[in-house]
Parts: structure tokens; C-alpha cells; sequence
């Protein structure tokens, strides 16, 4: 009887073991579905992408960097370019040594490189919440990042905060990794902590963030074994292993990384770094930004600023799992450490803090922001991997069948829902408001919508189509003088031959203008041809000729 009970328990334990196995093999599989069909889009849309308004910039810092090199460091000029000396080029760098030989245009390369980095984003998102709570919540979390507009959409032409997003994130995953063996980790993964931490610096200093992370986790678990043993000799010896064994050889990789990317900082390793930190928290810009309606110095906006563009670029449903995460999630996560181990808690906590402390400090200090929540793009992978494990638990919590099978159905309904808008919105998803303002729409004139004039080369698409039909065979011979709301690349880079660019408003035959601080109210003339998303108006192209001509005549007498 008892081998018979021995038989019977080990065949309950082999098929429980089998279907765990099955469940991790199955949500793996749609996880590697997921980065497929993200790299289908990836390579079928990214040309449908716009120019934005920093690119030229940022595509010349890269040349400028890859001429340091190439001049053996004769050239100097990225070292002063504009303001992006104060950052790294990591992205431009490459960028402009892989434009070297792509057969590719210029802005379609830095497109199609821009997107792949945001897969990386996705993917690290991905083992991220996998280290944390499981198959189901990773493959969870990388879709609740794949389907965020603000992530989505940026990740095809911001060569700045997507970069540094990613490499975040992934230094955010070695860190998880590490913290159940500190303080004597395995070396390899203080090296891929220090290959991650050095990718963000070479993109921006805040990465300096990423190593105090790495310390905060060290010191409390160090403190609370201290508090466990009252061995203070102990305590120390630690400190000075994770010291020798992790920072030592994480700050040896991600030091010449980012000097790599970063020549004004090979100047003065040390002080530019710091002086390039002290400036971003309170570097001066001279114009105003839209806020719930009204124009503020960007130097004094509402404490309020920041906060309140995360829970309005994220989806609804992100938001509402995110605040759970951020209240209930301690608790849930305090009461699995009972039998998991602290550092179950600890991790967790990490996350939580990446999320809550960048946030906090800006608005603790007013820093100054525009364009939204576009420089805080890096907290995104971490809100998606926070309410990815939420909405996991919620999966698991005890309900009838009914109610599991209905609360599955809400949920694919409200992703279905979601993929629409980002088809509807495409390729201008950056642009999205979710509907707790109204959607896209109803920010109209609270908030800013296209900042960056993305809908520029749809615009000009539309001029161009609007005049060869006015015009037929007979539009090659002729030109048109055209003016442009903001820096012209963004449209200028799609113009026909016969286009010509005019600052000059006397002689702009054509003017486009995106929506943004009403510039497109600001010269009279036809609407001739709008772009538009979700009843949103992003940019419109006018017919100014009639003027023209009446003030050249006029000139004439």
C-alpha cells in the first residue's frame, strides 16, 4: 500500500511538474512570437517614420564624433557642438559609422537602428519581469511596453531617450540578477551590469543613477544581515567584497564605455561629467511650455508637470496597475519574501525605487522639463514590468471559472481596443493621451501634441500630391518657395527638387506648420492639406500664393 501511495503522490508531482513546464514553454513561445512580430513591424514600417525636430542635430554630433576619431583627435568640434557636447553619443556614433556603408538614406538608417534598439528595450523589459515574478508576468510586461504608445512611437526616431531607456533597463535586470548573491556575485554579470551602465552614460550622465542603485541594494542587504548577526566585522568585510567584486570591475567597464561615446568628457574625465550633471537638473531654455492649458517658463512650471504626463501618456489600464504597484505591491511582495527570502523583497523593491525616485526628485528640485514626459521615457520599461507582475497576481487570485474567463475577456478586449489606437495613430504614436483626459483629442490645447513635427513628411507628401494635381505634367518645371514652422529639417528632408526653402514670409508661397503653439494660425492663407489622427489636427500645409502675389504687386507701386 504505501509504494502504491509513493507511486501515486511522485505521478501527481510528475504532471504537476509537466504542466509548469508546459505553461513556462508556452508563455516563452509568445514572448519570442512577440519580438518577432515586433521586428515584422520594425522592418515593414520605419520608413514611414518623419525626421524630428532634434535628428539633424544629433545625425551631425555622430559625424562630428566619428571625425574625432577619424582625425586621431585633431578634429575637436564635437567637444563644442551645440549643447549635445554635454551628452554622450553613443546612438549618433554608431549611427553614423553604420551610414557609412548603409545603401539606406541617411534618416531611414538611423530609423531602422533607432528601432531595433527599442526591441532590445522590450526584450530586457521582458527577462527583467521574468527574473522577478515569471514567464507569464515577463511575457505580460513586454507587451504591456510593446503596445505603450509613448514607448512605441518614440522608439523609431529618438536617438536620445529610448537609448538611454534601454540600457536602463538592462542594468536594471543585472542588478535583480545580483541581488540573491551578493556581495560575491559572479564577475560576469557585474561585467554585463558595467557593459549596460556604460551604454547609458555614453547617452546621458544620469546613468550615474544606475551604479547608485547598484550601491542602495548592496547597503541594505548588508545592513539588515548586520541587524541579523550584530557581527560589524562581518558587515565590513562585505562592504569591501561587493567593493572589490562588483563596483571595482562594473566601474572599470562602464567608465571607458562611456568615454568612448562621450569625447568632451575624455577632456576632463572627471569634472565634465559632474558639470554636465549639474546642468541638465536646472539648464535654462528660452521659450515657454503648454501645461493644462497655459504657457509656463520652463524654469518654474507646476510641481505637477511630470506626474501628471506619466499617467496620461500611459494606458489606462498600465496606470491603475502601476498605482496598485506602487501601494499594494509592497505588501503582496513583503508577504512572498515570508517564503521566498528577503531578497525576493529586495528586488522588487529596486524596481519600485527606479520607478518612484527619478520622478520624486524632479519634482522635488523643479527641474526643468519640456515636451512632456519625453526625458523620463527611461521610467516606462519599468512602470510596464511593475504592472505586468500586478496584473499577473490578479490573474492567480482565487475567482470562479466565469470570472476568470470573463476577466480574460475584458482583458484581450481592452488590447484589441489598444492596438487599434496605435494603428490609427501611426506613425505618429508618441502623440497619444490616453482617455483619462479625453483621449489624443481632448488634450487638444491643455497639452502639447506633435512637438516634434513627426507629421511633417505626411504633410508635405500631401502639398506635393495637392500641386502635381493642380499642376500635372507641368509641376516638374516649375518651384515653390515654401516656409516652415520650427527647424526645417523635418519637412525639408522629404521636399521635392522643385521645392525651395524661404524664411521669409513675404515670399512663402506655402507654408507648414504643425499645431504646436498655434504656429499654424500664425500666417494667413488656404488650408491645402491637413494631417490628421484620431480627429486630432497635427499639421496642415497653406496656400499663401494670392498674398504673395498681392504683396508683390503692391511692391510694384
Amino acid at each position: 500500500m504505501m509504494h502504491l501511495i509513493h507511486f501515486m503522490g511522485a505521478g501527481v508531482r510528475l504532471r504537476a511538474w509537466g504542466a509548469a513546464l508546459y505553461r513556462q514553454t508556452t508563455w516563452h513561445a509568445m514572448a519570442l512570437a512577440l519580438f518577432g512580430g515586433f521586428a515584422l513591424l520594425l522592418v515593414a514600417t520605419y520608413d514611414g517614420y518623419g525626421v524630428t525636430w532634434d535628428e539633424d542635430v544629433h545625425n551631425y554630433y555622430g559625424q562630428l564624433i566619428l571625425s574625432y576619431y577619424a582625425t586621431l583627435f585633431q578634429d575637436k568640434s564635437a567637444l563644442s557642438w551645440w549643447n549635445l557636447y554635454l551628452y554622450g553619443g553613443a546612438f549618433d556614433f554608431i549611427a553614423a559609422l553604420v551610414n557609412k556603408f548603409s545603401p539606406l538614406g541617411v534618416y531611414q538608417t538611423r530609423h531602422l537602428i533607432n528601432g531595433m534598439v527599442g526591441l532590445a528595450g522590450i526584450v530586457g523589459c521582458w527577462k527583467l519581469a521574468r527574473a522577478l515574478a515569471g514567464p507569464r508576468a515577463a511575457f505580460l510586461a513586454a507587451l504591456l511596453l510593446a503596445m505603450t504608445p509613448a514607448y512605441y512611437g518614440h522608439s523609431f526616431n529618438n536617438p536620445k531617450d529610448i537609448p538611454f531607456a534601454v540600457a536602463s533597463i538592462w542594468a536594471l535586470y543585472y542588478i535583480v540578477r545580483m541581488v540573491p548573491l551578493l556581495p560575491r556575485p559572479p564577475l560576469r554579470l557585474a561585467v554585463k551590469f558595467g557593459i549596460a551602465a556604460g551604454f547609458a552614460l555614453g547617452v546621458r550622465v544620469g546613468g550615474l543613477l544606475l551604479f547608485c542603485y547598484l550601491g542602495l541594494v548592496a547597503s541594505v542587504l548588508i545592513a539588515w544581515e548586520l541587524f541579523d548577526t550584530r557581527d560589524l566585522k562581518l558587515a565590513i568585510r562585505q562592504c569591501w567584497t561587493f567593493a572589490w567584486r562588483v563596483l571595482a570591475p562594473a566601474v572599470v567597464v562602464a567608465y571607458p564605455l562611456m568615454l568612448l561615446f562621450w569625447p568632451w568628457a575624455q577632456d576632463a574625465p572627471v569634472s565634465n561629467p559632474l558639470a554636465a550633471l549639474a546642468e541638465f537638473s536646472h539648464h535654462a531654455f528660452p521659450w515657454k511650455t503648454l501645461f493644462a492649458g497655459e504657457y509656463y517658463d520652463q524654469a518654474d512650471l507646476p510641481r505637477a508637470y511630470l506626474p501628471v504626463h506619466v499617467v496620461l501618456k500611459m494606458p489606462e489600464l498600465v496606470v491603475v496597475l502601476t498605482v496598485a504597484a506602487l501601494t499594494l505591491g509592497v505588501g503582496l511582495m513583503a508577504r512572498r519574501a515570508r517564503t521566498e527570502g528577503r531578497h525576493a523583497l529586495l528586488a522588487y523593491l529596486v524596481v519600485w525605487f527606479a520607478l518612484v525616485f527619478p520622478i520624486s526628485y524632479a519634482v522635488a528640485i523643479k527641474a526643468v522639463l519640456f515636451d512632456g514626459m519625453r526625458h523620463f521615457l527611461f521610467v516606462v520599461p519599468p512602470i510596464a514590468c511593475l504592472a505586468a507582475i500586478m496584473l499577473d497576481r490578479a490573474l492567480d487570485l482565487p475567482k470562479p471559472l466565469l470570472a476568470q474567463r470573463a476577466l480574460v475577456a475584458l482583458l484581450v478586449a481592452y488590447g484589441a481596443f489598444h492596438a487599434s489606437i496605435l494603428v490609427r495613430l501611426h506613425p505618429n504614436q508618441y502623440v497619444y493621451y490616453n482617455e483619462f483626459i479625453g483621449g489624443t483629442d481632448g488634450a487638444v490645447g491643455l497639452f502639447k501634441i506633435d512637438y516634434w513635427a513627426n507629421s511633417y513628411a505626411e504633410t508635405v507628401e500631401k502639398l506635393e500630391a495637392y500641386l502635381r494635381d493642380q499642376y500635372g505634367e507641368d509641376f516638374d518645371t516649375m518651384t515653390f518657395k515654401v516656409k516652415v514652422c520650427g527647424p526645417p529639417l523635418p519637412a525639408a528632408y522629404y521636399f521635392p527638387p522643385n521645392f525651395r526653402m524661404t524664411d521669409r514670409e513675404r515670399e512663402a508661397e506655402f507654408f507648414i506648420s504643425f499645431t504646436n503653439e498655434e504656429c499654424h494660425k500664425s500666417l494667413a492663407g488656404t488650408e491645402v492639406a491637413r494631417v490628421e489622427r484620431m480627429d486630432t489636427l497635427l499639421s496642415v500645409a497653406i496656400d499663401r500664393r494670392d498674398i504673395v502675389r498681392t504683396l508683390t504687386t503692391a511692391q510694384r507701386f
